[in-house]
């Protein structure tokens, strides 16, 4: 990192410690000698008529005496003065305090602790921690002294009325600046304004109310009083050919719950008193406002920011629960005067149902949340793997209804089962002992037996593309075995043009993809595919299988890792932490939504991200271009030379001796 050339660079954290202790206390001593000795103005200088005398000496020997007279007389004057003993006694007291602030100082930038660079210098951004840190550290008793004061409120006039006592605070009126209403001008202010967070001011505290709370006056003294509070829909402006005054009166009590937590208000009723015809809000009504119904009865609603900060939420911290989240929506509600729970079941259900038609309206749009708009359909490379972390418990079946997202991003169990029966009733599988040099993998095997704990699903396995991107997933429930990869290959087939299938056991992949494709001609187009073995795995296989099945060794590859997928299972290694214990259609829907969250982010910092990419690249082919020309003159090799070293390397890769499988 490239330093400031005026910012100062240490050797020894200590050397900065104490340079910083100096700067400060000289400051510090310098603003109290400026506000101990006030500065006074000099006094104009007469001009003397005379004419300056000739000789230097003399005129030295009379300013001597000049300034010894001076100062005898202000000696004297400060003899006479009463008050001089007790100056000298408080300007003692002063610079005492200061030599004691600025030992508090000394010591606190000797307690922390400065890291040095790794060449032994301290970097500018420690220097700037630890002087924010003494700098919080003054500041910290103002802070204190400042949120204590700011807990006792004045008593204050009305705002609007400017008459009565102030009885109700709210914030949010404060750019109507009507920060502080009385009792009558509350109400006429939050009629409409119900979702207005509010505090009543008794004994010169704050305490909060709940918008169906008021405060009246009765003899003198503030008291409290239920009213009701009605939802701020828009009625119908004619519901009838009647003249008459139609009035609005309030209908059945509704719960709303929105980012600040709970409200009970009431929907709103118009009615006509001669014809006797009435308008009440209707489903579509409430949506055009952003309200979303949790049933047909309108019983409840959710405004939408409670869905979009939820559905935020689980991309951005996808171990969070929604127990967690309600929790924190409950909280809210008591901070601000309001009780009331929020059901969980009902949540997620509505929240599903949000989550549904905003997918259907997007696909009406042309928007596929599972393609990769930088790689489709001709992909380079697709990376498959498996995240066992994903198991689900039996217990957790909850009801059989199926999940609204459907074969959308995990595969229906239904087909994936068909396949795997369907393979491996065509070709009897053989003992595997998954080895490969000394290195045995439990990551892909032929067959594997279903687990014997309470499990419902042993896990999920995904496809991603090089990007990033999740294309499609499966539920596991017999271990990694190779007919899970084997069937997204066969999907993938079908929406794109795949050149490279990475994975971290290619080389035992490949050669049980052969025998199946043997033996069952319909699935000879998935050898198209060519195996690409990804580039970290390949560390842990023998020096042969890396040069043969290695990512690194692939013509065309590029600079594919292989192993995107595993930036994905991280994020979905953290979810797992919640959906083990929900249901199954629960289990589903979520990780639908958390891929389509996961994606749509990819998708709008693809543009960055790719340009990052080919900058990175395109320095990193010159370098190497360069490192292999000096290599070469080096060394006085030619290209055919070369290419003879890959060819005979190859070939020594390919000769490998394996050991003979049953089948």
């Amino acid at each position: 990192m490239s330093l400031n050339p005026e910012v100062r660079v240490f050797e020894d954290p200590n050397e900065a410690t104490m340079h910083m202790a100096a700067l400060i206390s000289e400051a510090l001593v310098r603003e109290a000698r400026a506000t101990e000795t006030p500065a006074i103005p000099p006094k104009k200088k007469r001009k003397s008529r005379k004419r300056p005398l000739s000789n230097p000496v003399v005129t030295r020997r009379r300013e001597r005496q000049r300034e010894t007279k001076r100062s005898a007389s202000a000696s004297q004057a400060r003899r006479d003065d009463p008050v001089h003993e007790e100056g000298l006694q408080l300007e003692h007291q002063e610079f005492g305090s200061l030599e004691t602030h600025l030992q508090e100082l000394r010591d606190t930038l000797t307690a922390v602790q400065v890291l040095g660079a790794t060449d032994g210098t301290v970097s500018a951004w420690a220097q700037r921690q630890l002087l924010t840190d003494v700098r919080m550290k003054t500041a910290r008793p103002m802070l204190f002294n400042a949120k204590l004061s700011a807990e006792r409120i004045a008593i204050q006039k009305c705002h609007r009325c400017c008459a009565e006592e102030a009885a109700i605070r709210c914030l949010d009126c404060v750019p109507l600046d009507m920060e502080f209403l009385c009792a009558t001008c509350d109400m006429e202010a939050h009629k409409r304004n119900i979702f207005h967070d509010r505090e009543a001011v008794f004994n010169g505290f704050l305490e909060p109310i709940p918008p169906t709370t008021a405060v009246v006056d009765e003899n003198g003294q503030p008291q409290f009083c239920e009213q009701i509070c009605q939802l701020p829909v828009p009625t119908q402006r004619s519901i009838c050919e009647c003249s008459d005054d139609v009035t609005v009166t309030p209908w059945k009590h509704i719960s709303v719950f929105t980012i600040n937590g709970r409200y009970n208000v009431c929907l709103p009723r118009k009615s006509c008193p001669s014809c006797s015809a009435e308008w009440t809000p209707e489903v579509k009504d409430l949506l055009l406002y952003r309200y979303w119904p949790a049933s047909t009865s309108c019983q409840t609603l959710y405004k939408y920011d409670v869905f979009t900060s939820f559905e935020h939420m689980k991309v951005t911290a996808p171990a969070m629960s929604r127990q967690a989240f309600l929790k924190m929506l409950e909280h809210r509600s008591l901070q601000a005067g309001r009780t009331g729970s929020i059901c969980a079941d009902t949540f997620q259900r509505s929240f599903f149902e949000f989550c549904f038609c905003q997918y259907k309206q997007e696909d009406m749009c042309q928007v596929h949340h599972f393609v990769c708009p930088a790689c489709s359909p001709d992909m380079l490379a697709v990376c498959c793997d498996g995240n066992c972390k994903h198991y689900c418990f039996s217990k957790s079946k909850g009801t059989e209804e199926p999940p609204i997202h459907e074969g959308l991003f995990l595969a229906k169990d239904e087909e994936v089962a068909t396949f795997v029966g369907f393979v491996r009733g065509k070709m009897k599988s053989g003992k595997d002992s998954a080895v490969c040099g000394t290195a045995k993998f439990t990551a892909g095997r032929e067959m594997s037996k279903k687990s014997g704990a309470q499990l419902d699903e042993e896990g999920i396995q995904v496809a991603v593309c090089r990007h990033g991107f999740l294309l499609r997933g499966l539920n596991h429930f017999r271990g990694e075995i190779y007919a899970y990869p084997m069937f997204h290959k066969k999907e993938m087939s079908k929406k794109a043009n795949v050149d490279f299938f990475c994975m971290d056991v290619t080389c035992r992949y490949w050669l049980y993809l052969n025998k199946i494709a043997g033996g069952l001609p319909e699935l000879l187009p998935l050898t198209e595919m060519r195996p690409f073995l990804s580039v970290m795995h390949a560390k842990a296989h023998t020096a042969k299988c890396e040069v043969r099945w290695g990512g690194r060794s692939q013509d065309g590859a590029g600079n594919t890792l292989g192993e995107e997928v595993e930036q994905v299972n991280s994020f979905l290694s953290r979810a797992a932490l919640v959906t083990k214990y929900i249901t199954k259609a629960g289990r589903v829907n979520m990780l639908t939504q958390q891929a389509m969250g996961w994606n749509r982010r990819k998708r709008d910092n693809l543009h960055q991200v790719l340009a990052h990419r080919y900058v990175k690249i395109t320095e990193r082919a010159k370098m190497e271009a360069a490192s292999f020309s000096d290599f070469k003159e080096e060394h006085n090799l030619d290209q055919e030379t070369i290419q003879q070293w890959v060819y005979d390397v190859r070939q020594w890769a390919v000769t490998e001796i394996l050991r003979p499988r049953v089948y």
